[in-house]
């Protein structure tokens, strides 16, 4: 009785190695695809970050460009107003 008891005892402890081994590798499988995903986030997010600090420059320039139009528009008024 004794042997089956140490047979049955070490079947399990291989049986639960085997399951170890598996859910490990599930486990990886999965770390693996979330590693895989955010990486492409990542990708993403520095790729919109070029799309919005270019939407700013591109802002800066409208605003210096209808600053510099409401200058050449005053002078225009002001040669206007002046007698020929």
């Amino acid at each position: 009785m004794n042997d089956d008891l140490k047979l049955m005892v070490n079947t399990l402890i291989e049986e639960m190695g085997r399951m170890e081994d598996r859910i490990n590798t599930r486990m990886d499988e999965r770390f693996n695809k979330v590693d895989k995903h955010l990486g492409n986030i990542d990708v993403r997010l520095e790729s919109m970050q070029h799309e919005i600090n270019a939407c700013k420059l591109e802002r800066d320039s409208v605003g210096l460009l209808l600053k510099k139009i409401d200058q050449l528009e005053s002078r225009i008024e002001e040669l206007e107003k002046r007698p020929a």
